[in-house]
């Protein structure tokens, strides 16, 4: 009796929005009155689904000063095997700093390594925002994969009309989360 050899798993790869996922989990926490963050290792095997996870890439900004806090969780996630590409928070008038470039970093990423030959077949965008819509339709130009996750109350429409497959974080919490006691303060 011959044996069917069996096909290779999809090498798939994750960009997270760390910020578009933080901003999330706190309108999420206030709804369900639940003090709770996401375990983000969990979170990819899971959504991984027995496919070749080849990387996990996790955007977010930071201050000139990093705090130890993020500097844990930051350390956290390298010691799971992210890499994390962080972006200096910009100072924008005299006393509020602002978000640039992580989501021009995510994009960047994802489109690039979609160009280089064997890197994915499967992207999974952690982050709901609208402006991953073209470039989802150009990576899928190329033959890939593209699934987004993102919170339910803030996924941009058009980027759940482009993705090949839509999950909302929201149905995914009872899985991937980590509770914290009442007085931790996040």
């Amino acid at each position: 009796m011959s044996s069917v050899p069996m096909a290779a798993p999809n090498k798939v790869m994750f960009f997270i929005d760390g910020s578009n996922i933080f901003w999330g989990l706190k309108d999420y926490r206030r709804k369900v009155k639940e003090n709770v963050l996401i375990d983000y290792a969990k979170l990819v095997d899971v959504l991984a689904a027995g496919r070749q996870v080849r990387a996990k890439y996790y955007y977010c900004s930071e201050p000139a000063v990093v705090g130890e806090k993020q500097s844990k969780f930051m350390d956290m996630l390298r010691q799971s095997g992210f890499t994390v590409v962080a972006k200096k928070l910009k100072q924008r008038g005299s006393s509020r700093n602002v978000e640039k470039g992580v989501d021009v970093a995510l994009v960047t990423g994802l489109l690039s390594l979609a160009w280089e030959e064997g890197a994915y077949d499967d992207a999974v965008i952690v982050g709901g925002d609208a402006d991953y819509t073209e470039p989802v339709e150009k990576v899928k130009s190329k033959g890939k994969w593209v699934e987004v996750v993102g919170w339910r109350d803030s996924f941009g429409r058009d980027l759940k009309r482009v993705a090949n497959k839509v999950i909302y974080l929201d149905d995914l919490m009872d899985k991937v989360k980590l509770l914290l006691q009442e007085n931790t303060a996040v």
